[in-house]
């Protein structure tokens, strides 16, 4: 008998610890870890529980990638933790998204901004270009230059850390092409929405801002949000990254692994979308 409780004491807490409750941030961090997590199942469901059967997602990276979890957003019933994998040449970007059931977090999906892979083989092509073929290039593109359309690639696929530091340095000309935006009505409550979103990118003064910071058009809606602007950088089909505005935190849309797979603060109503 006396056997029979030691060997409970020494199993207990382990299977207590085992299934304690955890919080988002803490189950992305064990989720993305080079090492296993003999737990994992516990805190997945749905979608993310039938991708990974036997394996975390950690386990699937190749284990050179440093992994850095940050927490976007936590609320009664809905959380997403954004990773960052790195090394010393190249950054990837992916969200967590988690939802409450019995009162317990678990992960639901993962999400990434879809067909990116084929931004890198364009924009070899581009800078490759003598420059006999970009001024034919410029030719035959007068709306969109070949330095445009080499930087706007480059921004589209990059990370959410280069895209963040490509917003700090050109701050005074995103609130510059944002105030003509404002001061010109263009989203007015009346009016076409196609025939507004026309006219505002055809204003000479907001496209060539809009050229110079690499964005394709302003527009408003993509991300589910009637009172927002945003500033899309570009993407494919519906897969779709850029920056928005919105000043009022209770305005902003809601994050969700079917459209808006993430929303992050650059600050003073200013945040980096996406969308899948």
């Amino acid at each position: 008998m006396k056997h029979f409780f030691l060997v409970l004491c020494l199993w207990l807490p382990r299977t207590v610890l085992a299934f304690q409750p955890l919080e988002p941030l803490q189950i992305a961090e064990q989720f993305v870890a080079p090492a296993g997590w003999p737990d994992m199942k516990a805190y997945l469901c749905c979608e993310a529980a039938g991708q990974a059967k036997r394996e975390t997602l950690g386990q699937q990276i190749p284990a050179r990638l440093q992994r850095v979890c940050q927490l976007v957003q936590q609320g009664s019933t809905t959380a997403v933790v954004a990773v960052e994998l790195r090394d010393s040449l190249d950054r990837k970007d992916f969200y967590l998204h988690f939802g409450k059931e019995a009162g317990a977090w678990k992960l639901l999906a993962i999400r990434n901004l879809a067909m990116t892979h084929l931004g890198p083989p364009m924009v070899e092509l581009l800078a490759a270009m003598p420059p006999a073929a970009v001024a034919e290039y410029d030719q035959k593109h007068p709306d969109a230059s070949h330095a445009f359309t080499l930087g706007n690639l480059r921004l589209w696929t990059s990370a959410d850390a280069d895209i963040a530091a490509h917003f700090a340095r050109n701050r005074a000309d995103f609130q510059k092409v944002l105030r003509l935006v404002q001061a010109g009505k263009y989203f007015a409550p009346s009016g076409p929405a196609a025939t507004t979103e026309q006219t505002v990118n055809a204003d000479p003064a907001v496209h060539a801002l809009l050229r110079k910071l690499y964005l394709a058009q302003v527009t408003r809606g993509q991300t589910g949000c009637e009172s927002c602007l945003e500033f899309v950088i570009g993407g494919k089909v519906s897969s779709t990254v850029g920056l928005l505005y919105q000043p009022q935190a209770t305005l902003l849309p809601a994050m969700s692994p079917d459209h808006l797979i993430v929303l992050k603060p650059l600050g003073a109503g200013w945040y980096l979308y996406k969308t899948v």
